[in-house]
């Protein structure tokens, strides 16, 4: 037996045993939750058994896991010597590698020719609804709205027009927009191979990341959709990277230069990362501006607690004397930057959500668009039979007729509800009347707290259950919808035949898809990671933006189970897994 008696085995303490507790608990109302139709035929003991049952079998499996991630090493060193020889050269200790541009350029050039099949097939893109409304915005042809990110119409517009000057026909021109989406996608994807190939992540895992980055048709089909998910997604990636970059800045004066070298920014680059990520990020999607508030909040607080344990302004002397002052204006500097990036991101987001907007004319969203919930909550509590007053009623019937009522509700998307109520009913009542119809939306929640938990549970339920009554969509229904641009899909390789093979390929895989996996796996799975990372005492600050995207769906999402919605947390997961699951410190 190769033993060092020696290791110490470092046995789980209560605060990492407390920590758990929230995961264990989150697991727990997902899977009862998660099953509220099946969740009504048991009692309420029944009920309040099985979460108990789940939150400690949770409980279980998270401390195992965060055990043996932590104790790997050590563990390792109890095996056998020719079993330790071979897990050694299995699994080597993780070493950085040195970072090159060119090997940045050699991972975003793969994933750029993997996605280019794709392209080429359904030449000039994957044409959508919103796309055509927004080309119609950018082309004069339609008001101008906010309701899609009109910062991201712009970008449009941009395109468009630089494509038709160079080749005078919209469809060259919508090319050019969609290739060059294409070619972000692969640079910020390659980015992020890059990153997992600097932090010296083992051949395997790396070639596993590369096929999920490079491989996926998830990926190759969002980087040639024409819609703000692929510009968001690439925003939200290297948001998460830059919040990564800025954590954990003022433990020690003595670690900071090795901190520099490791993150590849330095000083107040680090903000102004921040700061440009942030703000596409709160630009380019309604709900981006929650993220980032979230986010921010954490990693200001994150800061505040990090000076505190250290001594803060004054408790820390790194070395004594001069050392020490050495510290506090290095730690002062940090906060000030930070401080600033922050204010900077709001200062603009309101500027532009305002004076900017304004003078260019562009309405904002109307009334119930941002009113999902609320309205899910209360005609649930009608159609449920509830305890509402016939006051309470009448103002529901003053924005929408309610006999009606089963025509468009439908509790798993609203997109039926806020049409039809835009269609035929009166949603300006409510923007007339703010603070009584919120204080109806209070007293009845008040009275009927459970059909409020149903109707945010059938709203929300795909993000987090495991099993869901019905298959995402991937990639939608169709590929080109009819446009009064005259826009149409020009196949640049393959004949028709194998154009069609394309599409059978790509509809078997949203099959399989929907039989392996599910949102709610990548909640679990992030979830997973969060509590290892946490446990492990590792910098978890960069599952901060996925956390909040995952929040604001769960206040506002009019769909229950869209992929598109979720995407950015899907694709951050193989990053996200190297900081909790790597053998060294992240």
């Amino acid at each position: 037996m190769g033993l060092n008696r020696d290791i110490k085995i470092q046995r789980p303490t209560g605060r990492r045993l407390l920590l758990l507790v929230p995961f264990a608990l989150c697991y727990a109302c997902f899977v009862v939750l998660g099953d509220w139709q099946g969740s009504v035929d048991y009692s309420n003991a029944q009920n309040l058994g099985r979460l108990v049952l789940w939150a400690a079998g949770s409980f279980a499996v998270l401390l195992a896991a965060g055990f043996l991630l932590e104790n790997w090493a050590v563990l390792a060193e109890c095996l056998p010597s020719g079993v330790q020889a071979l897990y050694n050269r299995l699994f080597p200790p993780r070493k950085s590698r040195q970072g090159h541009w060119w090997i940045w350029l050699l991972f975003s050039l793969l994933c750029l020719l993997s996605y280019l099949p794709y392209y080429l097939m359904y030449y000039p893109t994957w044409f959508n609804n919103d796309a055509v409304w927004q080309m119609e915005q950018a082309l004069g042809m339609a008001a101008k709205s906010n309701h899609h990110p009109y910062f991201h119409t712009l970008i449009i517009k941009v395109f468009l027009t630089v494509g038709y000057g160079l080749f005078h026909d919209y469809t060259a021109a919508v090319a050019l927009y969609t290739y060059f989406q294409m070619a972000l996608t692969a640079a910020v994807f390659g980015f992020y191979l890059y990153l997992l190939y600097r932090r010296g992540t083992r051949l395997l895992w790396l070639v596993l990341a590369v096929f999920f980055y490079a491989l996926l048709p998830i990926n190759g089909m969002f980087s040639i959709c024409m819609g703000k998910d692929a510009w968001f997604t690439a925003a939200f990636l290297l948001f998460i990277w830059a919040v990564k970059n800025c954590d954990g800045r003022t433990t020690a004066l003595i670690r900071a230069d090795e901190q520099e070298k490791d993150s590849g920014t330095s000083g107040g680059r680090r903000w102004l990362l921040l700061f440009g990520t942030g703000l596409s990020v709160c630009l380019l999607r309604s709900n981006g501006i929650f993220v980032f508030l979230g986010t921010a909040f954490l990693l200001i607080l994150r800061q505040l607690l990090a000076g505190r344990k250290t001594g803060g302004a004054g408790g820390l002397s790194v070395g004594g004397g001069k050392s020490g002052g050495k510290y506090q204006a290095y730690e002062s500097r940090e906060r000030q930057g930070m401080y600033l990036a922050v204010a900077s991101v709001l200062a603009c987001y309101l500027l532009w959500q305002g004076p900017v907007l304004s003078a260019l004319r562009v309405a904002p969203p109307d009334t119930i668009e941002s009113l999902t919930m609320p309205t899910q909550h209360l005609l649930c509590t009608y159609v449920r039979g509830g305890n509402l007053r016939e006051e309470e009623v009448e103002m529901l019937e003053a924005v929408v007729p309610l006999e009606q009522i089963d025509d468009y509700y439908n509790p798993y998307l609203f997109d039926m509800t806020k049409n039809y109520i835009r269609e035929h009913g009166r949603q300006q009542i409510i923007a007339d009347n703010k603070g009584a119809y919120a204080e109806l939306w209070l007293k009845a929640g008040l009275r009927n707290p459970m059909l409020y938990l149903e109707a945010e549970i059938r709203q929300t339920a795909g993000y987090y259950a495991l099993h869901i009554p019905h298959d995402q969509i991937l990639y939608s229904e169709y590929f080109m919808v009819d446009n009064p641009f005259g826009i149409e899909n020009e196949r640049k390789v393959f004949s028709y035949d194998m154009g069609l093979a394309m599409g059978e390929f790509l509809q078997w895989f949203q099959t399989f898809y929907n039989r392996v996996w599910s949102l709610g796996m990548n909640t679990w799975l992030l979830l997973f990671a969060l509590a290892c990372a946490l446990y492990r005492k590792r910098r978890a600050i960069a599952f901060a933006p996925c956390v909040m995207l995952l929040g604001s769906l769960l206040l506002a999402t009019p769909v229950y189970n869209e992929f598109r919605y979720a995407y950015g947390v899907f694709v951050a997961l193989p990053f996200l897994f190297s900081v909790a699951f790597g053998r060294e410190a992240g």
